[in-house]
């Protein structure tokens, strides 16, 4: 659930920025689209193996190291 709940925004995001520039949805607007939600895909994959693995070094509870990944996760939807 939390690596597909910034896929939209991302979608969105981009859709907006095109809309912004009075740019076209052409087909290399949509292969950035694409390439940008693999990249949201990837970086939420690996936010979420960090906090796995927070939990087995430290011994921090997951729902404190998912709120710890939730800041991090705010300057890359701008």
């Amino acid at each position: 659930m939390t690596i597909l709940s910034g896929l939209p925004s991302a979608g969105l995001g981009a859709l907006v920025t095109l809309l912004i520039f009075h740019d076209e949805l052409n087909i290399y607007s949509f292969v950035g689209i694409i390439m940008l939600i693999g990249i949201v895909k990837k970086n939420a994959i690996m936010m979420i193996d960090f906090a796995v693995e927070a939990q087995r070094e430290r011994g921090l509870p997951a729902q404190k190291s998912h709120l710890r990944s939730v800041p991090g996760a705010l300057p890359a939807r701008s």
